[in-house]
């Protein structure tokens, strides 16, 4: 009994890596918790992961006898084995968890009869894999056997602008697996996004025929405005702009679909139009898809006390959002302000100040005419100073 109270209490400690693993500088872990869900049926054992045996129903006397405990935790051998004490040796590698489970529970009834052994994995192993091509920083990254390719790629900083989210993962043993990072709409999840296998190489290369998808980047709390975020996809012959809203991820609560626009040869046109719905028009290659994102912010910028950030409150005017920045300065002027709207201008002077303001929309207050032009007149006023001296000494 203390035996299995000892091996119970080693097997809640969370799992850490085994001590032969070196985490080099550019290389990155995650962490993992023996909690974390595991498909049974999807991950593939091999050497490394360690294992839990449970006998359910406890254990009865002959089975304490021959060394068979209630608990056992045990690790896949080099060679794919792992031992289990009062039932021998069983080869697991390349089975999925239920089927090693299963061929477990067929060895365990040669010996006790109508006995139920589960298996559960407790810490998966580590691998290392090299991704290439078109990524923020490409190289070699040590992960958990349970990542798929696109962990590999958020560590490796994610997609480069320009890259093409189809890719291939070329495995030691020379296999070849489709890597395709699009979103399934059905699924909602990648269309393949495989494991990753420990000494694969994944390759990431250019778009042949892009979509340009803009998305506003982060605003500073200074008089910088948003820059662009820029992804590209894949354009896919006959594919509508919603078909590509729920490729490239679906459509997400911050997108304003009203003010988004698609960009092409023809022109700019709204994406969605109130009662009508999505537009039908096809994207092709070379066309840019400009989302306008929500935010929960308006900027002030300009002659006022705070400048930055100042939170969106539904209703409210662009006069109220000013005084919210601390109001204008004293040389400031309230009746030039202007309202910017995704970079095109909605409102200026006095008109300015009753308008509604929208989430993302620039204000700026502009400084008066003696305050833009101080530089200007102080020179003039120095010009008129020397003069003055030299008129005096000529007389």
């Amino acid at each position: 009994m203390l035996i299995n109270i000892i091996l119970l209490l080693s097997l809640v400690v969370p799992g850490s890596l085994p001590d032969d693993v070196t985490a080099q500088s550019e290389t990155q872990i995650q962490e993992f918790s023996i909690f974390e869900p595991v498909d049974r049926n999807e991950y593939i054992l091999g050497a490394g992961d360690v294992l839990q045996l449970v006998v359910e129903g406890g254990t009865s006397e002959a089975m304490i006898i021959s060394g068979l405990s209630s608990i056992s935790p045990c690790q896949v051998s080099g060679d794919g084995i792992i031992q289990i004490s009062g039932i021998g040796q069983l080869n697991v590698m390349g089975l999925t968890i239920e089927q090693a489970e299963e061929a477990l529970q067929r060895l365990a009834r040669l010996y006790y009869y109508r006995v139920n052994v589960g298996m559960s994995l407790v810490q998966p192993r580590t691998v290392k894999v090299w991704i290439t091509g078109m990524v923020a920083r490409p190289g070699q990254y040590t992960l958990y056997a349970i990542n798929r390719v696109s962990d590999l790629v958020s560590a490796a900083g994610g997609m480069s602008s320009y890259s093409s989210r189809v890719g291939w993962m070329f495995t030691a043993s020379g296999d070849s697996i489709l890597v395709d990072l699009h979103f399934d709409p059905n699924t909602g999840r990648p269309v393949s996004d495989p494991f990753v296998d420990g000494g694969a190489g994944v390759v990431f290369e250019l778009v042949r025929s892009p979509v340009y998808v803009v998305r506003p980047g982060i605003r500073n709390y200074n008089d910088a405005y948003a820059v662009p975020e820029v992804e590209t996809w894949e354009a896919s012959p006959g594919e509508t702009v919603e078909d590509l809203m729920y490729r490239i991820g679906g459509i997400t609560g911050n997108v304003d679909l009203a003010r988004s626009t698609l960009v092409s040869l023809q022109g700019s046109s709204p994406i969605w139009v109130e009662d009508q719905g999505f537009s039908e028009e096809e994207v092709l290659a070379g066309d840019t898809l400009r989302l306008v994102v929500q935010g929960n912010d308006i900027y002030v910028a300009g002659a006022v006390h705070q400048r930055g950030i100042v939170s969106y409150t539904p209703g409210t005017t662009v006069r109220v959002y000013v005084e919210r920045a601390g109001g204008k300065v004293y040389n400031g002027n309230t009746g030039g302000t202007t309202i910017t709207r995704d970079g095109v201008l909605i409102a200026s002077g006095g008109e300015a100040l009753d308008v509604e303001a929208l989430p993302g929309d620039v204000i700026e207050v502009p400084y008066n005419w003696v305050a833009r032009h101080a530089q200007e007149i102080g020179i003039v006023a120095t010009v008129v100073g020397i003069t003055s001296v030299i008129i005096n000494w000529s007389r």
